[in-house]
């Protein structure tokens, strides 16, 4: 799937992560890195990062992880071309999360950052994600949590002022809302055991994706009253400030109130029966 709504993945303006990501840094790319860094402290050997995209995650575990063989894996042949070209020696390759061309046992660690939200068969892709994970593989992402009760998606989900579930979709491709339930019982019926969960994206971040997508919609033509350059100039003068908010607040509170992201590590058990999704 190229396109959903608006959305295509081959769009040159629509590439993540060609930025740079240090653990260091006061952003909550670096909280979702940091993250992911504890979460693979004891592995060694292949680490799978899905949803690639350019390569910022990939190169930002090789610069922290450099005996690690990271290979990454994307559906956009436009983002993996720019990841090729920035990391020369990388490993990266066209595929479908839903339909992994690697053999069983084959990653001691599976990662990936907004990606579940995407994916039309993501029962499937997290099937193959424990498939191709060893025993005692790791797998970590960070998912969305737009269905969640008490953010400001869910408060806006019937909303024709601010339909801000319809940006998603036609603007970065989002198929799939998840709460908290959804996600986790989505990985256990995997066959992975879930060993640990934060939460993320509280309310700064919710409004700042809020005033994002109003003005990407803005931007394209969606109607408003403000002319499309004072938008465009509201939303940097707010960014200002709720970037570095959103960043502070996740740094302090990783509870689940008001929260609309989930950090979310599981464990693939030493024997486990994998089933094929639909049955069971």
């Amino acid at each position: 799937m190229s396109r959903v709504g608006a959305y295509d993945i081959e769009d040159p303006q629509k590439v993540q992560g060609r930025d740079e990501v240090f653990s260091s840094d006061h952003s909550l790319a670096a909280l979702r890195l940091r993250s992911a860094l504890r979460a693979i402290e004891q592995v060694r050997g292949n680490v799978l990062v899905l949803g690639c995209g350019a390569g910022r995650y990939v190169r930002a575990l090789e610069r922290e992880r450099p005996e690690l063989k990271l290979h990454g894996g994307d559906l956009s042949l436009t983002a993996l071309r720019e990841a090729a070209e920035r990391d020369a020696g990388g490993c990266y390759l066209a595929l479908d999360a839903s339909r992994l061309p690697y053999r069983d046992g084959s990653f001691g660690a599976v990662i990936f950052f907004d990606l579940l939200e995407h994916v039309p068969a993501y029962q499937a892709m997290l099937g193959e994600i424990a498939r191709v994970l060893k025993p005692g593989g790791v797998l970590h992402f960070f998912v969305p949590l737009e269905g969640e009760r008490g953010t400001l998606y869910a408060l806006l989900d019937r909303s024709r002022r601010i339909p801000i579930r319809r940006w998603k979709r036609d603007h970065v491709g989002h198929v799939n809302r998840f709460d908290t339930g959804a996600v986790v019982g989505a990985v256990w019926s995997a066959g992975l055991e879930v060993t640990g969960a934060a939460f993320g994206f509280h309310l700064a971040g919710q409004l700042h994706d809020l005033v994002d997508y109003w003005n990407r919609e803005r931007q394209l033509g969606g109607p408003g009253l403000l002319p499309r350059p004072a938008v465009a100039a509201l939303t940097r003068a707010i960014f200002l400030a709720t970037w570095r908010v959103s960043y502070i607040e996740d740094r302090l509170y990783a509870g689940r109130y008001f929260a609309s992201g989930l950090h979310l590590t599981a464990v693939k058990p030493a024997s486990v029966e994998v089933l094929e999704p639909g049955t069971g």
